[in-house]
């Protein structure tokens, strides 16, 4: 058996998988994590009827997690070092010569320098040069001297070592690591040339010390839920940011990579669910309780960017391209200094939550705001394992709306207007800033509150269709029941104006790395499956000063497969840019690898269950609703599992189901496909079923 577990702001979300059957369920988010993850394991195992004591039953636990996000956000990591090249100590906070804001007098640091303030930062006697040879032996006695004041001072739990050029040659941040752990063995050590092995040394050493200062909390969490999961023959893997899982004891070697481990099982789910009803150009939008994640797929493939930013600083490891921002339902409504109506990115969380969850929660928030609308049944909501407290968000939406002399209705048509907008404007950041055109891709979306949002955000932006898919509230589980088991390398290796003299070192350094990729698979116990590989080449033109990812052909790199990388990197740059100069020499930076296992296939079936195929759709009731475009109307109200395959409804209407509510607005019309998505569309093309 299989279980996938996505941890949120709000509710925890867990689908199952045993055979022939699939499970989904949603459980309130507990204050201890790791207790939560194991409450939800203990429900799926009592859903699916499964007795974790028997000996021959194998449970794999697939988790997508947030603590490396929050021990930054929170500012919860540990107090750590950095050890660096003697004169170069300061590049945590010199970093680039860019700003934010340019003309802005008064602009806070946009370096993370206080990961290590300046005593923290010690430059170290050792050098290596440009071409990865020693100029200048390691001090080790230096090391061992600095590393005990910084113990003894400064109570420094964990160290992170950037040595300049040590992704050309390693050998004196490896022998660093053997002193500490040597000497030190209850110190955390991360090494650039594990982490990062590329060069720009601002890059390297953040993302270094971001690892050192979560790995700690990582490491604990990790061994924590181990702790839990151990009855029975039992197995933990965890989501990266790039959208494949890992071992616990790979993800633990690197705690960077899980920056994003939450939100990019949705995007894997979100390819899979398109994928059965042939949906490959897709903007997913997934709405929770404290955020909307937003992202792009674009032929099938997810967009996967190698530059990738916490807040304002760089995290030069691989995730997926996604923006967040702080809306959700659990945002909070209020009033700024100039009278103006905000929502978010503060929230309520889970406790006390919205007011309407009667767990002592006094400020509106956007699920209070949908309440007062009417969009949810109060009655019937999370699969019926709450009931809300309308009149607690009629209560809260007053006292706003007075502040802003509207009426309660008004003030939470206001709130559901500004979060509908925010929404909207973090897709235009993965499509239209990117040369992208929203309304060529369909809008799926998912999440807990997704529903309630996508139809309004859709029209806003001119996408003709949405896709809801069967179980939307638990997508980001089941997303990591499909996801890859990756293993991700990358190496310096530049070469100026490739020809086909420089093939053979080329293809000599992608084989290195995929054997390394496939011993790592098989220590994880992959050995003997079929491992697939994916090649790929950061290049720019000559004297460029950012890179491109690009693809590289199968099978083996020779004069052929030159030719067709740099036709595929004018593509690139052409698609990314909008324009490429052919005539012009192209230089490789960098070389990377992904070696992965796809896992055990899951039957479109099992996703698809049992669907309707005859009879007419007939709404459940009458709920009276507030909608922007037509007021207060009684719209009809319809459960998703009774909605025939190929019937039309037609908005206003309500379509419920155990773990989300879909909004269907005026001029729009939904139906359901063979695959079990359910489709809304502007009324122009809804005698058009998938």
């Amino acid at each position: 058996m299989r279980i996938g577990i996505d941890i949120g702001g709000t509710f925890t979300d867990i689908v199952g998988h045993a055979g022939d059957s699939i499970y989904f369920a949603k459980a309130p988010s507990s204050a201890d994590v790791v207790q939560g993850v194991a409450d939800g394991v203990a429900l799926m195992l009592r859903n699916a009827g499964v007795d974790p004591a028997q000996t021959d039953i194998k449970i794999e636990h697939v988790h997508g997690t947030t603590v490396a996000t929050n021990a930054l956000l929170e500012g919860k990591g540990a107090v750590v070092a950095v050890l660096s090249t003697r004169g170069h100590q300061d590049a945590l906070e010199l970093g680039r010569m860019k700003r934010a804001k340019l003309y802005d007098l008064h602009a806070d640091a946009e370096t993370p320098w206080h990961l290590a303030p300046g005593r923290q930062r010690i430059g170290i006697n050792e050098r290596i040069d440009g071409r990865g040879n020693v100029q200048t032996p390691l001090d080790e006695d230096q090391v061992l001297v600095e590393v005990g004041r910084l113990v003894e001072r400064y109570g420094v739990q964990s160290v992170a070592v950037c040595y300049l050029n040590s992704h050309l040659n390693p050998v004196h941040e490896l022998r660093t690591a053997e002193i500490i752990e040597e000497h030190f063995p209850d110190l955390k050590v991360s090494l650039s040339c594990r982490i990062n092995p590329t060069f720009r040394e601002y890059e390297r050493v953040c993302c270094t010390a971001f690892d050192a200062y979560v790995r700690p909390i990582v490491e604990n969490y990790v061994t924590q839920l181990a702790s839990h999961l151990k009855d029975g023959e039992r197995s933990l893997l965890l989501m990266q940011s790039r959208g494949g899982i890992a071992s616990a004891n790979m993800a633990t070697s690197k705690p960077v990579t899980m920056f994003l481990s939450g939100p990019a099982g949705g995007v894997v789910g979100s390819r899979f669910t398109g994928g059965l009803s042939g949906r490959d150009n897709l903007i997913t939008f997934d709405v929770g309780g404290t955020s909307t994640d937003v992202a792009l797929i674009r032929n099938g493939e997810v967009s996967i960017t190698q530059e990738g930013r916490i807040g304002k600083y760089p995290l030069r490891v691989p995730m997926v391209g996604m923006e967040t921002i702080g809306s959700g339902g659990g945002s909070i409504a209020w009033v700024d200094a100039g009278g103006g109506l905000r929502v978010g990115p503060h929230s309520a969380g889970s406790n006390p939550g919205p007011a309407c969850y009667k767990r002592g929660g006094t400020e509106p928030t956007a699920t209070d705001a949908i309440a007062v609308l009417g969009y949810i049944n109060p009655e019937w909501f999370a699969d019926g394992t709450m009931t809300l407290d309308v009149a607690g968000s009629r209560k809260v939406l007053k006292t706003l709306g007075e502040k802003l002399d509207l009426s309660t209705t008004e003030a939470a048509l206001g709130v559901y207007r500004i979060l509908v907008s925010q929404m909207a404007d973090a897709i235009k950041l993965v499509t239209i800033k990117k040369g992208v055109d929203p309304r060529d891709f369909t809008l799926l979306s998912f999440g807990g509150g997704g529903g309630m949002f996508s139809t309004a955000v859709a029209r806003s932006l001119g996408i003709r269709e949405v896709l809801v898919p069967r179980s939307p509230g638990t997508l980001s589980a089941f997303g990591l029941l499909v996801s890859n088991f990756e293993v991700d390398k990358v190496r310096s290796h530049y070469v100026k104006s490739p020809g086909a003299g420089d093939t053979a070192a080329v293809e000599a350094a992608y084989r290195e790395m995929e054997a390394e990729g496939e011993d790592e698979l098989g220590k994880e116990g992959l050995e003997g499956a079929r491992v697939e590989r994916r090649r790929s080449a950061d290049i720019r033109y000559l004297g460029q000063a950012y890179e491109i990812e690009t693809p590289v052909a199968e099978g083996v790199f020779d004069e052929v497969a030159l030719h067709h990388l740099k036709d595929s990197f004018h593509a690139r740059h052409a698609e990314v840019y909008g324009y490429s100069d052919t005539a012009r020499d192209i230089e490789i930076i960098a070389l990377r690898s992904v070696s992965f296992q796809r896992p055990e296939e899951t039957r479109p079936e099992l996703i698809v269950g049992t669907l309707r195929d005859d009879g007419t759709p007939e709404p459940v009731g009458l709920r009276r609703g507030v909608f922007e475009d037509t007021g207060e109307v009684d719209c009809p109200v319809y459960r998703r599992d009774s909605l025939p395959v190929g019937s039309i409804i037609a908005g206003p209407c309500i379509v419920e189901q155990a773990d989300t509510t879909t909004v269907v607005l005026k001029g729009q019309s939904a139906s359901v496909d063979k695959a079990g998505n359910m489709f809304i569309r502007e009324d122009k093309g809804a005698d058009h079923v998938a």
